[in-house]
């Protein structure tokens, strides 16, 4: 009988990260899932998911948390804390606080944490990341929602330099794609529901376990160019 996995989502309150709670556990993961705020429909109330409160962009709580965790060992690291910067995705009218929230939120955050608990990790292991078709500099072809964008290629880049440090070990690092989907940054109008992005995700997570490297693929397993 094979040994239950063990996945830690960080950013789990809702939305995909949420779905990811579900799906995983679903699948016979075991599932530490961290929120940021309190949602009555989290992963609080789903049973037999340990659920812990993180700011990931609170440098303190980042590492007493990974205190916390020393002991504990992973076959999954996934961050997938972000946020859409603001509504206007300007640089001509962008301030400093909205910059440093945008991409300290989704570029300098998710890296550090991973960068904090990578030490957890089982051999054969992943660390997952919520990237975007949007980071893709290659791919940008329409333009618009630049301040995003260049969070989320930012993202990318870090996850590209995270990867080449950790080539001594058995370790896949994903920057994943989840589609677009019906959340509250997606909007009603997106074709995928988050329920369906979750379990793609899952499964592109399962398939990568043991198997090294990096890429950078959306929830069906398809390439995406950096």
């Amino acid at each position: 009988m094979s040994q239950t996995k063990t996945a830690l989502i960080v950013g789990a309150s809702r939305g995909i990260g949420l779905g990811l709670v579900k799906a995983f556990q679903a699948n016979g993961w075991s599932v530490i899932a961290t929120v940021r705020t309190e949602n009555p429909d989290g992963p609080q109330s789903i049973s037999g998911v340990e659920v812990h409160s993180l700011d990931v962009t609170d440098r303190p709580a980042v590492k007493s948390f990974a205190e916390q965790m020393q002991k504990r060992k992973l076959d999954l690291l996934f961050v997938s804390a972000g946020i859409s910067g603001p509504q206007h995705q300007s640089a001509i009218n962008a301030d400093d606080q909205e910059i440093l929230t945008l991409f300290q939120t989704n570029a300098i955050a998710p890296l550090s944490i991973a960068q904090q608990l990578d030490g957890n990790l089982n051999e054969g292991g992943v660390v997952a990341f919520m990237s975007s078709i949007m980071g893709s500099v290659a791919g940008n072809e329409s333009g618009g929602t630049d301040l995003y964008r260049a969070s989320k290629a930012a993202l990318n880049s870090m996850i590209r330099s995270y990867a080449a440090r950790l080539t001594n070990r058995n370790v896949s690092v994903l920057a994943l794609h989840p589609g677009w989907v019906k959340t509250a940054m997606g909007g009603d109008q997106a074709p995928v529901s988050v329920a369906e992005s979750a379990e793609g995700l899952v499964a592109q997570i399962e398939q990568q376990l043991g198997k090294n490297g990096q890429r950078f693929i959306d929830f069906q397993g398809a390439t995406i160019p950096w």
